[in-house]
């Protein structure tokens, strides 16, 4: 009888990509762990990537500005942005 050995798959390049993902969305929504994230639909996944940078992004322009506002002509950018930030903490 003739003896056959299992061939070992290769690993797919695309598989340690979508990892890094998933541990992205663990870093951003510490509820999920890995194997809750690769349970979610690619669709879920991007959905929420996309709005942790978004997040992310209006959060560190809001520390670029309040680090800027002193520096602006007779303190007018610190006056600015607390009448900004008043805004955006009475809408909600």
């Amino acid at each position: 009888m003739a003896e056959i050995q299992v061939a070992k798959v290769p690993r797919a390049k695309s598989q340690g990509y979508k990892r890094s993902l998933y541990a992205r969305v663990c870093y951003f929504y510490p509820q999920y762990n890995l194997k809750q994230a690769s349970e979610l639909s690619q669709r879920d996944v991007v959905l929420l990537l996309k709005t942790a940078d978004q997040i992310e992004a209006l959060r560190m322009l809001n520390l670029t500005q309040i680090s800027a506002a002193p520096h602006t002509k007779k303190g007018a950018g610190v006056k600015k942005l607390t009448e900004h930030f008043k805004k955006v903490a009475k809408n909600g």
